[in-house]
């Protein structure tokens, strides 16, 4: 398998992970505290102070500051700890937008309000207890940490809120997190200062890039980390990576101080440049490692700068055999060196070949307007197909090398001009993809009649033949109980719905230029009074059993039967009701309609396995 083949099988199951896993990792869901939140000390500015000078990068950023003026929009809602389900006081809400930054303060209740003039904002809380979290996308290509990373917010993993008038119930969600310190040292304990730490793993990046730190002069680093279990890469000019497996692996609690010590090694580094046919630096794409005999036996293990150089790095005691595969070009010959700790190999050129494209062609939107910077993935249908990505150049011109004739699906997206999909065959030169455009999704929301929840999407396609998506995160709005979000693409679009860290699936079909309809089960489960009665598969009345209503696994109120099978209970809708007598069993559930009391009741059967009674 290519560095094509191993993306794409990765890229498909992250989105089919989506699917079933709730990346909130909450289980829980209760009604808010307070449902008129308030905050206070809104500001606008461009480097907002900080609380721990350690991440003054994160909290500043060198944004612009925002103005606020007349005609001005006011956003509400509370920021909230969704491992506690409770609102989370004293802490910075940022909203950023193309001014710069407008911050306020959150209230004893968790509330903020803020003032904001009308546009698009990525919003997101900062502080040194909680975080803002959210799911990176899928990484193409793997490369080394970077300094030039540390402490730079990610605004791709920032929820999106388009306030073009005042909004309330804007709730953001937040986790505990945990510390992570530590030094780094040589061989020798001495001291490795700039060597750049990133925390890999766990699912969940911060938004701030706190997973990320450069070693200070004393070779120390801090961490700042949602709950999980995280392996730390180290990059460092001098060394190769960590000595020990283990000691670069660590697991985060909530409130919890981690410390640790990362030994590092010279182990073996490969370092050049990567030169087209035509004597030029080939920019962007793979290092790749053969990992079998064969000459299709390669998987991506490091990356191509801008400017065509590259630095490969390994600890172990090897032989290995690399090649480079950059974007828009054939693979190089693939070079073997003997690998040993301290090993360097410098200088290493890598010369691309002259040869023509298996596959060309362009990428256009909707309206025939060329679609560049845009990657294109194909997957074979026959056996002995290589599944490839590619990219499409400032023209949406792309071409695909090395593949083996058969068929394919292709597909290629971009945010906010859709989703293509088609099949070809190669060789082929011509082919046109054109993205199917955008809707409009509409709807309503069972329970909640003011409030927001978050968008995910995941895949896109004809339910048949699914591509993932880019992770989008958005904030939607509640209305009286409606709710409607512009440019989805279009096509049987599944994402995500997240209330108060509850993650839902979903699948609709988005038309093109069109609207799409759908009714969503969110908001706090409504309280209700269950009057039922309880009887045996003869329909006799059932006197003196016990009845439970439990609520998302938890037994909130019991009663008995009286002598008419008669019950009554004070439960939530939605919970499951349980009938019980020496031997006999019944079940029964709540339902999801808006109303204060409901008639429900239960038959009980014979149970061999249930003998014993309360």
């Amino acid at each position: 398998m290519s560095r094509r083949s191993r993306i794409a099988v990765a890229a498909i199951l992250a989105a089919s992970a989506l699917a079933v896993v709730a990346w909130w990792g909450v289980d829980q869901v209760r009604e808010a505290a307070s449902e008129s939140p308030r905050g206070s000390d809104a500001r606008a500015t461009g480097a907002a102070g900080s609380a721990n000078a350690a991440h003054g990068a994160a909290r500043s950023a060198g944004a612009p500051a925002a103005m606020v003026r007349d005609g001005d929009v006011t956003v509400t809602g509370r920021v909230i700890d969704i491992g506690q389900q409770q609102g989370v006081a004293g802490v910075e809400v940022v909203f950023r937008g193309a001014a710069g930054e407008n911050t306020t303060t959150t209230a004893r209740d968790g509330g903020y309000a803020i003032r904001l003039a009308p546009g698009a904002y990525r919003a997101f809380v900062r502080d040194d207890t909680v975080l803002s979290i959210g799911r990176p996308d899928l990484v193409r290509l793997p490369s080394l940490p970077s300094a030039e990373t540390a402490g730079i917010p990610d605004e791709a993993l920032m929820a999106t809120v388009v306030a073009r008038d005042d909004l309330d119930g804007v709730d953001l969600n937040v986790v505990r997190g945990g510390v992570v310190t530590g030094r780094v040292l040589d061989r020798a304990g001495r001291a490795v200062a700039g060597a750049v730490l990133r925390a890999r793993g766990g699912g969940m990046r911060p938004t701030l890039a706190t997973d990320v730190a450069e070693s200070d002069t004393a070779g120390g680093f801090e961490l700042r980390l949602p709950a999980g279990s995280f392996t730390l890469d180290v990059s460092h000019p001098g060394f190769a990576g960590v000595e020990s497996v283990a000691e670069a692996r660590v697991a985060v609690q909530p409130g919890e101080h981690v410390r640790t010590t990362i030994t590092l090694v010279a182990g073996c580094v490969i370092a050049g440049r990567v030169v087209g046919a035509d004597g030029k630096p080939a920019s962007d794409g793979a290092i790749e490692k053969q990992w079998g005999e064969g000459v299709a036996d390669y998987t991506p293990a490091g990356r191509i700068e801008p400017d065509g150089s590259f630095r490969w790095v390994t600890t172990d005691e090897a032989d290995v055999t690399l090649r480079a595969w950059p974007w828009k070009a054939p693979p190089s010959p693939g070079r073997r060196f003997s690998c040993r700790d301290g090993a360097r190999f410098e200088d290493v050129v890598f010369n691309l070949p002259e040869r023509r494209p298996d596959i060309e062609g362009v990428l256009v939107d909707k309206a025939g307007e060329s679609v560049g910077f845009a990657f294109v993935d194909l997957a074979p249908l026959d056996p002995g197909g290589l599944a490839q990505q590619e990219r499409t150049d400032a023209s949406g011109r792309w071409q695909v090398y090395s593949m083996p004739p058969g068929r394919y699906r292709v597909a290629a997206q971009a945010e906010g001009r859709g989703v293509a999909i088609a099949t070809i065959v190669s060789p082929r030169d011509g082919v046109r993809l054109e993205l199917g455009g955008t809707g409009r999704l509409e709807g309503t929301t069972t329970r909640l009649a003011t409030g927001s929840f978050e968008l995910i999407t995941g895949t896109c396609g004809d339910g048949t033949n699914m591509v993932p998506l880019p992770q989008s995160r958005r904030l939607v709005t509640v209305r009286g109980g409606r709710f409607a979000v512009d440019d989805l693409p279009a096509c049987e679009l599944g994402f995500g719905v997240s209330w108060h860290g509850k993650l839902t699936q979903q699948r609709v079909t988005i038309p093109s230029g069109g609207t799409a309809h759908l009714e969503l089960d969110l908001g706090a489960p409504r309280a209700k009074t269950v009057r039922g009665v309880v009887r045996d598969g003869a329909g006799n009345a059932v006197a003196g059993a016990v009845v439970t209503a439990s609520f998302q696994g938890k037994g909130d109120a019991a009663t008995r039967s009286d002598a008419s099978g008669a019950y009554t209970l004070k439960t939530f809708s939605g919970a499951a009701i349980r009938a019980r007598v020496p031997g006999r069993v019944g079940f029964a559930q709540v339902g999801a309609a808006n109303v204060d009391a409901e008639q429900v009741d239960v038959v009980i059967v014979e149970n061999g396995d249930d003998q014993t009674d309360d």
